[in-house]
């Protein structure tokens, strides 16, 4: 199913911002929020996973039922996870699209990767280095 991925800043991640190795950033930044009828149609309950894929890139992602989020959207924190789905282009603005990516959505068994590694596994450094 293809999900239109908003993302944006919350309370938690904000809040633990500069511990981006802790427990609290990295259940908040990994997790997808979605309206339940788009779960019911993916398969999934509230805290099972989504492999999420935008452009070749594919993160696992927990995901919470949200009946404030419209049909076909999702609503991911800012962090590591949705950078990596949002990608590198800035159309000379130099600023990503933060709203509005479209990403391919299916349930997966797949664990969801540490924000270490799923820093190391797209090229780069782990925080804490």
């Amino acid at each position: 199913m293809k999900i239109r991925i908003n993302t944006g800043r919350t309370v938690i991640q904000g809040s633990h911002v500069d511990r981006k190795n802790s427990p609290e950033y990295f259940r908040e930044t990994s997790t997808l929020h979605l309206n339940p009828v788009d779960m019911m149609e993916i398969g999934i309950d509230d805290g099972e996973r989504v492999k999420a894929t935008t452009g070749g890139i594919s993160v696992v992602l927990r995901v919470i039922s949200d009946e404030t989020i419209k049909r076909g959207t999702g609503f991911l924190p800012l962090g590591p996870y949705a950078n990596a789905l949002v990608g590198g282009t800035t159309h000379s603005t130099g600023m990503p699209d933060f709203k509005g990516s479209v990403a391919e959505i299916e349930a997966t068994g797949e664990k969801i990767p540490t924000v270490g590694e799923l820093m190391q596994h797209l090229g780069g450094l782990p925080y804490g280095r």
